[in-house]
């Protein structure tokens, strides 16, 4: 969960305004952009998980219209924004920042009505863009985290849950063209979760645990931040049995399988097996392969099953967060597998969804 105000401020009524700044490089460009309206938006089953949409009138101090100047602050030249929302309690004045990322514009639209409006994504998005040349292989004595830095393109830094144990990398193995295939295959391999951080790092995080334990609580009743807790269901990639091998050469007899043994999504039940395939280079024991396919599984059902809860906007709330639902007494465990937030007052309530295991 991201630093931010206390539930009590998030309750009641408060001060809510985003602060969007643009960069270039190392160079800042505005800032305070000034948005009238916009979300920004993450899903975890996303390659690039962020997105950020807002608008912006056309004059505000200045022509917020890029048009072919490369250095304006909303150029698609390599600019980006800083979001944070700055929270103010109505009862102290006090102010409290929670940055949520670091979005690369890019698309923007004069839609000729007097605003802009403009489309930024998450800094996977330069990890996809910056294609490798040619096929590349490890070096010598190259590890899990130094291949992932060594993948980054320039300005991309890496971040790495302490949990994480580095290891090495097989030889004779090569990447291909795809920088965020690789990344994605290291995590897998790890296992671990690939995410950006609110600095705009790409960080590994240590993969979910099997039973959350809530870090924030979403409720309904007084002084509750809880509007409406559906339910939403889909077998549509809802896999329940994985098989993980290494693709090493010699190593033809490694594989684990991780199935679901238990509830409706059982490999012996009703649901029938659902198997997904998967297999790496970076694989070298039995134990790993176990490992990654016991995190793709979760990974796997979080998302089927879930809870599309509206709230009170809240910037603290982030990806793989462990929360509780609790609505008309009912009470419920899960992981932030979604969450679209809004970015002014007047952009409606925000939208979490939270997997739960079945």
């Amino acid at each position: 969960m991201r630093a931010g105000a206390p539930d009590e401020v998030l309750s009641g009524v408060c001060g809510w305004r985003p602060v969007v700044s643009s960069w270039l490089g190392g160079r800042l460009l505005a800032a305070d952009v000034p948005v009238t309206q916009g979300r920004a938006v993450a899903r975890s089953d996303q390659d690039i998980p962020e997105r950020l949409t807002f608008t912006v009138p056309r004059y505000d101090g200045r022509d917020w219209r890029p048009g072919s100047l490369a250095d304006h602050p909303l150029a698609r030249y390599g600019q980006e924004l800083q979001l944070s929302i700055v929270v103010t309690s109505s009862a102290t004045g006090r102010e409290y920042e929670t940055r949520i990322g670091r979005f690369l514009i890019v698309d923007w639209d004069d839609s000729d009505d007097g605003t802009i409006q403009v489309v930024a994504a998450g800094r996977l998005r330069r990890v996809e863009d910056a294609k490798l040349t040619t096929p590349t292989q490890p070096g010598t004595g190259a590890t899990l985290m130094s291949e992932a830095r060594r993948l980054l393109p320039p300005g991309v830094s890496a971040a790495f849950d302490p949990d994480l144990v580095d290891r090495a990398c097989p030889a004779g193995m090569a990447w291909s063209e795809d920088r965020l295939a690789a990344l994605r295959e290291i995590a897998d391999a790890w296992p671990a979760l690939l995410r950006t951080d609110e600095w705009g790092q790409v960080r590994f995080r240590r993969p979910l645990s099997p039973v959350p334990i809530p870090v924030l609580s979403l409720r309904d009743g007084e002084r509750g931040t809880l509007a409406s807790a559906g339910r939403s269901d889909t077998r549509d990639g809802a896999c329940n049995q994985i098989v993980a091998r290494s693709s090493a050469a010699g190593t033809t007899d490694i594989q684990a399988v991780a199935s679901q043994t238990s509830g409706p999504m059982a490999v012996t039940g009703d649901y029938g097996a659902v198997t997904r395939h998967w297999s790496s280079p970076l694989i070298a024991t039995d134990a790993q392969a176990l490992a990654s396919a016991h995190t793709m599984l979760a990974s796997s059902i979080l998302p089927a099953s879930s809870i599309p809860v509206v709230c009170a906007p809240d910037p603290r709330i982030d990806l793989d967060d462990a929360v509780e639902v609790l609505r008309d007494g009912e009470r419920t465990w899960g992981y932030v597998t979604g969450y679209d937030l809004p970015l002014t007052v007047d952009d409606g309530d925000m939208r979490v969804d939270v997997g739960v295991s079945t």
